[in-house]
């Protein structure tokens, strides 16, 4: 997966129009300025937006 997500991504992997990524976007971002990451305007770091929305990603197993 990506790091960074786009809204396109977003609205794929949450199943939402545009207008609803491009907000749950705005809100992971500022969520991360606050806590002093640098942020994207337009993209959303991929791991941080599924630990938000309590996605768990399985691991590859080697």
């Amino acid at each position: 997966m990506k790091q960074m997500l786009t809204v396109e991504d977003v609205m794929n992997i949450c199943q939402v129009k545009e207008s609803k990524a491009y907000k749950l976007m705005k809100q992971v971002n500022s969520e991360m300025e606050k806590e002093g990451y640098i942020v994207i305007r337009g993209r959303v770091n991929s791991k941080y937006l599924m630990k938000k929305l309590g996605i768990v990603l399985e691991e590859p197993v080697s």
